[in-house]
């Protein structure tokens, strides 16, 4: 077979798919913003207020620099899968104070107040928008407080939706976890998939109604805090910066007023809500086109490389969880829905390493046996896998026969000299007669010793006494609303050990399964070489000790995981035992040739015909 060519970086495939799909993302969103620059005009131009090139045009670029401000903040903060902690509390002691969640608030904050100045500087002088107040023309020129508090509306609006963001965790990409289903071609033609544009314009509807209700909700809460706490603070700095620009009359440092207030609040809660939706927008569009398959022109990303599984095969190996995630995405839909492509994946043999089917069997491998190891440590603290073990034991190294016993540690006490003198004589008799008038049970009976122990008895029982009774007030508080921040349940922590932390792995995980399904099934027909079969007893082995795994946690648990709602164990268990079925009904019969004991068929096939309801029964 002839040498194969240099392997390009998966980077090098990745970033473009993901430039292309930033660009597609950001059209849809200048539409919205040159919707939004009409609306924000004069529309007493029937051309003018419309036409691109002139103020609309110029408007719809300024008003697209706050959702650029969230396009980037997205792209240095996405991340694949769910959070997974144990409790709520746990996820705000462990985010609240990242330099991530700064970000979002600063870059939120940026984006509005750059919003604010393109809406204020956009209204005409009817509006009273402008930075001074000319007043009457007796009067010295004044102040102006209404665009303070208009900015500062719009700041604080920024800080909700930057909750808002945190909370539900904005920065989150969900990837398909694969199944292995033989069916999927014919399920794919009754359900064709979404295409990014109808999935948005489905989608502007609740973002509209959700933008709506932050608008208002920022109106009445913003304008309460800025009465009661922050108007005489913002004042004073806007007064002595404002000063220094033009001149204002001294006795005109206090704030002069936001008459009439009602229009001011009505033109926040239209502009916030324009605002928001172009900040709801953007998060969409992110997610829906990032989340893509890794395809170009129907075809795999790395289908351009002149050594496409060897790119492949580097962004299976990448350190970036992202990466590796999207990596083994693609590498689910090779084996899937491109015979072609997957055929190589058995015939490259010739690799440095390793053949490419057996690097990609081991990196898929990998993947499941995280899964036991996690679920081992959850069943038992000291479990530790075999490979463990191997690299952390020492080879045993042969010694000497011993001929003596161990030296002894510590004091030791050789025999004392017999006493010569006088003085050591009768040391000597007075400390035979003390030990022959006393016992232990003398020095116990002491009155000292006596108290002592009994007030040692007293200390423990008040101290066992308030253990109980502060585990008893801990218990009560938890199982209060109050106490739900802290209150631990079965879903989070389940997720926690089938998923992994801190993000959730269930669809590397499971697309890890689906390939090496895919290949297993496969490989009668596509390996001319025969070599893949040596792997397959492995695989069949590791899928069998997973689905045990699961069994037995969720027998623990003494529940199903469709009664306790445990979806992802479900989707984890069922992903396992399809793959492994499809494999058995593939290999059933050759599987005793090569290597596999009847035992171990019979066990897989227990695995395969047992549901999770028979293994809580058990």
């Amino acid at each position: 077979m002839a040498a194969l060519a240099q392997a390009r970086p998966y980077r090098d495939f990745l970033t473009p798919a993901l430039h292309k799909r930033f660009l597609d993302a950001s059209l849809y969103t200048i539409l919205l913003c040159y919707c939004i620059s009409i609306w924000m005009g004069d529309l007493d131009s029937y051309v003018w207020s419309w036409f691109p090139i002139g103020p609309a045009g110029i408007r719809t670029a300024l008003l697209y620099v706050p959702a650029l401000v969230v396009y980037v903040l997205r792209v240095a903060q996405w991340h694949v899968g769910r959070r997974n902690t144990d409790t709520p509390g746990h996820t705000f002691r462990k985010y609240a104070f990242r330099q991530s969640t700064i970000m979002t608030i600063v870059a939120y904050s940026l984006s509005a107040w750059f919003y604010s100045e393109v809406y204020v500087w956009s209204r005409p002088a009817k509006a009273r928008l402008g930075f001074t107040d000319k007043g009457k023309d007796y009067e010295r020129i004044r102040l102006n407080e209404r665009p303070l508090f208009l900015r500062y509306m719009f700041v604080a609006l920024a800080v909700v939706q930057a909750i808002i963001h945190l909370w539900h965790d904005y920065d989150r990409i969900e990837l398909p976890a694969l199944k292995p289903n033989s069916d999927r071609e014919a399920a794919a033609k009754k359900e064709p998939a979404t295409r990014p544009s109808q999935a948005l314009s489905q989608k502007l509807k609740p973002m509209g109604m959700l933008a709506l209700i932050l608008s208002i909700f920022t109106s009445v809460a913003g304008s309460a805090f800025y009465f009661l706490g922050f108007r005489h603070f913002l004042w004073e700095h806007y007064y002595n910066v404002a000063r220094r620009v033009v001149s204002l009359s001294r006795t005109r440092t206090q704030p002069v007023g936001l008459p009439p207030f009602f229009p001011l609040v009505l033109m926040f809660i239209t502009e916030g809500t324009l605002l928001t939706l172009i900040w709801q927008f953007s998060n969409k569009a992110f997610d829906v086109y990032i989340s893509q398959p890794p395809l170009k022109k129907d075809k795999p990303i790395t289908s351009e490389s002149k050594d496409p599984n060897g790119s492949l095969l580097n962004g299976l190996k990448a350190k970036k969880e992202t990466v590796h995630a999207i990596s083994l995405w693609e590498l689910a839909l090779i084996t899937d829905r491109f015979p072609e492509r997957r055929k190589t994946i058995y015939g490259e043999l010739e690799r440095k390493k390793a053949p490419t089917f057996e690097q990609v069997t081991n990196i898929c491998l990998a993947e499941i046996r995280l899964l036991i190891e996690r679920i081992g440590v959850a069943l038992d603290p000291t479990y530790s896998s075999k490979i463990e073990t191997d690299k952390n034991v020492p080879a045993p190294v042969s010694l000497v026969p011993r001929i003596s016993p161990d030296l002894k540690e510590g004091a030791i006490l050789g025999p004392n000299h017999a006493p010569t003198t006088r003085m050591e004589k009768f040391g000597a008799f007075t400390a035979d007669m003390a030990k022959s008038h006393s016992s232990p049970q003398n020095a116990q009976n002491a009155y000292a010793r006596e108290y002592l122990k009994k007030g040692q008895e007293k200390f423990a029982q008040g101290a066992k006494e308030a253990e109980v009774y502060g585990s008893n007030w801990l218990d009560r508080f938890v199982a209060s609303p109050l106490g739900w921040p802290f209150r631990h349940n079965l879903r989070r922590t389940a997720a926690i050990i089938v998923t992994g932390a801190p993000y959730s792995r269930i669809s590397p995980l499971c697309n890890a399964i689906t390939t090496l399904t895919n290949l297993v099934v496969f490989s009668i027909k596509e390996d001319e070489f025969g070599r893949f079969q040596n792997v397959v007893p492995e695989i069949v082995r590791v899928f069998t000790a997973a689905i045990k795994k699961v069994d037995e946690y969720t027998a623990k648990l003494g529940t199903t995981p469709e009664e306790a709602g445990l979806q992802e164990v479900e989707q984890v268990r069922e992903c396992l035992r399809e793959g492994l079925e499809r494999i058995l009904r593939s290999f059933g019969e050759f599987l005793g040739g090569l290597g596999m004991g009847s035992g171990e068929v019979r066990e897989a096939k227990k695995c395969v015909a047992k549901g999770p309801e028979m293994a809580v029964a058990r």
